[in-house]
């Protein structure tokens, strides 16, 4: 199956807004106002998986995304997950989601590792844009459930950790991407 990684669009929005509904409990969906909030403040940091139009007429088909923002914190707190700070340099992913029809063939993995690579190339960039040896961005930080830890560490993140951020029932962790 030929899929397509790109910057997700503001179009992209609603459809990715479905994704999350149908990818986590009502108690820990980003609503349709976040997901806004995410793709117009760091539209760099919004990445989706697209399939190919079935027709012509048809537009490419959004399977999968992942969507973060930046913070000036070292860890994931409570108040990143619904702030931007675009002098930040940890990226803090808050949904990494695709579609039911689609998962266990590879998206999700394959947009963490795109995801990872486009964040390498900004830190290239910047590094000759601005003539100095720093990075734009430091780390990647995420939470997840434990059943999902073993994916992440499959994309190269490690684990930090039992998450102080409470979203949902459930417990979370913390695994970090060292850029």
């Amino acid at each position: 199956m030929h899929r397509a990684l790109e910057f997700a669009l503001v179009i992209d929005v609603t459809e990715a807004y479905a994704l999350e509904r149908e990818g986590y409990p009502p108690s820990e969906a980003a609503s349709l106002e976040a997901l806004v909030y995410r793709q117009k403040h760091a539209p760099e940091l919004f990445l989706g998986a697209y399939l190919p139009p079935s027709s012509s007429s048809d537009a490419p088909s959004l399977v999968g995304f992942i969507t973060a923002t930046l913070t000036a914190a070292p860890f994931l707190t409570a108040a990143s997950m619904t702030q931007h700070d675009p002098r930040g340099k940890t990226v803090c992913i808050h949904s990494v989601c695709v579609a039911s029809a689609h998962r266990r063939k590879g998206i999700a993995l394959a947009l963490l590792r795109e995801y990872e690579h486009r964040l390498r190339q900004a830190n290239a960039k910047y590094a000759l844009a601005t003539h100095a040896d720093q990075n734009r961005y430091d780390k990647v930080a995420l939470i997840a459930h434990e059943h999902l830890i073993p994916l992440y560490q499959q994309a190269g993140y490690a684990l930090i950790g039992a998450s102080s951020v409470e979203h949902g029932p459930d417990p979370w962790f913390e695994l970090h991407l060292v850029l």
